[in-house]
């Protein structure tokens, strides 16, 4: 834990130090830190982050000392300037996915391969944009090229096991937004879903999705479906009809919603 934080600050550092040629998406220098991440780090952060929240390492978080002296350092460097995401509906990544130039590729989900205690699909980290390049060439017998109607299929699939979709930035550093990824996440193994439950929005934070969920109480049947699908504990119901909370716009409860009362509209 100690490494993460001196390793992480450090790279963010190096994006700083460097100026603009650092912010630049595919500037060289941007894609080594990113290539010393996704090599080095990335894996046994989200280990150890998953460890953290749910794991054998749970009495860091318990205790005043090391929660403050290195959870809460270590947590809310990376989600403020490391390596965050921006959850989105599936109808809405797909477009994103439609309109991207350049190759796409996928490899297992770096969460699961790190902590190995999730049974969920492996094969589902699309990495896009400047990640393609870096992932390749990082884990050139893990990552392989595939056409955008593959990578479609995975987010389908994905959605059909109740799982959300969030698109990654890393280093999001002077108005940079850099996104790199696009993660099939769930519940029970998403490291960084995790440290934003167990830490917090305002420790681990994730970037609020452009999407927001809205109910049309006319044709609420206060079901609950919406409220068990939500990650995010963003839906309650109130009376004959559910209410919206606080949403990240995954957009779950629009697909659970068998009465369309639930509606992703932009923010």
């Amino acid at each position: 834990m100690r490494v993460f934080a001196c390793v992480l600050p450090a790279l963010l550092l190096g994006h700083l130090a460097l100026g603009e040629r650092a912010f630049g998406e595919y500037s060289p220098t941007r894609l080594f830190l990113m290539g010393v991440f996704a090599r080095y780090i990335e894996v046994p952060m989200l280990h150890l982050v998953y460890l953290v929240c749910i794991g054998r390492l749970g009495f860091l978080e318990r205790f005043f000392l090391t929660r403050w002296l290195i959870v809460y350092p270590v947590g809310y460097t990376l989600g403020h300037w490391g390596d965050t995401g921006r959850p989105i509906p599936a109808r809405e990544l797909i477009a994103l996915l439609e309109g991207l130039e350049g190759p796409v590729a996928v490899g297992p989900c770096r969460c699961r391969v790190g902590h190995k205690a999730c049974d969920h699909p492996l094969e589902t980290d699309i990495v896009i944009r400047s990640g393609t390049d870096v992932w390749l060439k990082a884990f050139p017998a893990e990552y392989r090229v595939i056409e955008k109607r593959e990578a479609i299929d995975i987010i389908a699939g994905c959605a059909s096991l109740g799982m959300f979709h969030m698109v990654f930035r890393h280093c999001p550093v002077g108005g940079a937004i850099n996104e790199y990824v696009i993660c099939n996440c769930c519940t029970d193994g998403c490291s960084p879903y995790l440290a934003n439950r167990y830490l917090g929005q305002r420790i681990y934070s994730l970037v609020e999705g452009e999407w927001r969920a809205r109910v049309e109480p006319a044709r609420c049947e206060a079901c609950g479906r919406c409220v068990e699908a939500c990650p995010f504990s963003a839906r309650v119901v109130v009376g004959s009809h559910s209410a919206v909370v606080e949403c990240y716009g995954c957009g779950l409860c629009e697909t659970v919603c068998e009465a369309g009362a639930s509606r992703m509209v932009r923010r």
